[in-house]
């Protein structure tokens, strides 16, 4: 195995390399990966650039630590040894030998068991500043009765935006509805230097692990070293909530619809009670078991009982110990907390992917303005990111804005894409204010 990819490639091909981890870790689809203009797979494939592939991607220190789907590293592999149809990568056709390690690495991979314990994998997103964001995330794209389980384009289209105009957010308080798994607000508090970043969701298990990709990103050297065992490691609840997470996900892997389009238009009571009778399918099967019921009751209390959290003056909002800086909110947009909310005081509102149907505008609308018309003694300003798959529904946000007074205006997209996601479908940002805020 080639000890370091310096040793062993140019620079062009070393950039290749990073283009090539990259979307690895991301989990592109093997189909759909750049190999780059100088690819490492055309032409006379030397055994030490081979090597030098696996060392940046399967066989990687991160991956070892945060390690992507099984199915997906053996479907990587595999894409190694096969001709690609494409003709992008033809091992197998030049007349370089295929290096052993590929090959010891597939069996190794094929002789690993998929249990409910693939339905939860890492996933790693490379920062400008050489940080990377780690998350564990579903590997379907709707979990549970949420979409709440995976980053979606447009939390990776408003990061790009938000790195381009760090000045908007330098030393600001910065307030996130509906963070999914955290990833725009986690790679913001790593790329850019804010006052405070407050994550908010509402879905129960989305808010467990939101809590836990905090903790892996942030908690000390001490913590993050343990990854990704040290969700196994953690208290004994946790263990509990993360246990019956995955194996939610494993039975409702059969349920996972595929078109990303369709998913976005499921209304929010249809969340809730798709969530619902799952839980009651799941608990059925465990009938008499007290863990089971401890784990249930526990969905409003993990953040009260973890050591690594502490409330806000008695609040419902509650700062990583490890830095005070980063908070974490159960927020429900349809009943408010005014208590905790003037506890925030936000000086930027970020929303991605939040303008999926038209039943929770209302309540959407209702909090943004909450907020920017200064009931709570600041005027902040939103940005909202949004795929338009549905320009109804997008046109039913903007009228609803409208009508309570709120201005808003359509921002130039990003200069440059960092990540690598689909944006066949239009991804717009919107700033939305208070026509009395004066600060603009």
């Amino acid at each position: 195995m080639a000890t370091s990819i310096s040793n062993c490639i140019d620079k062009n091909n070393e950039q290749t390399l990073h283009l090539i981890s990259t979307q690895f870790f991301q989990m592109v689809p093997v189909r759909r990966i750049q190999w780059g203009e100088k690819s490492l797979c055309l032409g006379n494939i030397g055994i030490e650039d081979q090597q030098a592939v696996l060392e940046a991607t399967v066989s990687s220190t991160l991956c070892n630590k945060y390690p992507t789907s099984l199915s997906y590293r053996r479907a990587f592999v595999k894409y190694l040894i096969q001709k690609n149809q494409y003709g992008m990568f033809q091992l197998e056709d030049s007349d370089v030998e295929l290096c052993d390690e590929i090959y010891e690495l597939y069996t190794d991979l094929l002789q690993e068991t998929e249990e409910e314990e693939d339905s939860l994998c890492y996933k790693s997103y490379f920062l400008p500043n050489k940080e990377i964001v780690n998350l564990q995330e579903s590997v379907h794209i709707i979990s549970q009765g949420t979409t709440g389980l995976s980053t979606w384009q447009a939390a990776l289209h408003l990061s790009e935006w938000c790195f381009e105009q760090e000045s908007l957010l330098k030393n600001k308080n910065v307030l996130e509805l509906g963070s999914g798994l955290g990833f725009l607000g986690v790679a913001l508090c790593k790329q850019c230097k804010l006052d405070s970043f407050t994550f908010s969701d509402f879905h129960p298990q989305v808010l467990f692990l939101l809590m836990k990709n905090i903790e892996i990103n942030f908690l000390n050297e001490q913590y993050s070293l343990e990854c990704p065992t040290f969700l196994e490691n953690s208290e004994c609840k946790d263990r509990k909530m993360l246990k019956k997470i995955k194996r939610q996900l494993s039975v409702s892997k059969e349920l996972v619809m595929e078109d990303s389009c369709e998913i976005m238009q499921i209304s929010y009571n249809s969340m809730v009670s798709s969530t619902d009778t799952m839980e009651r399918e799941v608990d059925e099967q465990e009938v008499g078991s007290e863990q089971e019921e401890e784990v249930s009751n526990s969905n409003d209390h993990f953040l009260s009982s973890n050591s690594h959290w502490s409330p806000l003056n008695n609040s419902n909002v509650y700062t990583l110990n490890h830095s005070d800086s980063i908070r974490l909110m159960k927020f429900n947009w349809e009943f408010c907390n005014q208590k905790d909310l003037c506890k925030i005081q936000p000086d930027v509102i970020l929303a991605a992917d939040v303008v999926y149907d038209k039943s929770i505008i209302p309540f959407l609308v209702q909090v943004l303005y909450q907020f920017l018309s200064g009931t709570f003694g600041s005027w902040p300003v939103a940005y909202i990111a949004s795929t338009v798959r549905n320009e109804d529904t997008r046109d039913h946000f903007l009228v609803a804005l409208g009508n309570k007074g709120l201005r808003y205006e359509i921002l130039d997209p990003p200069s440059e894409k960092i990540f690598h996601y689909d944006d066949i479908i239009p991804i717009e940002i919107l700033r939305v204010w208070h026509p009395s805020n004066k600060t603009l």
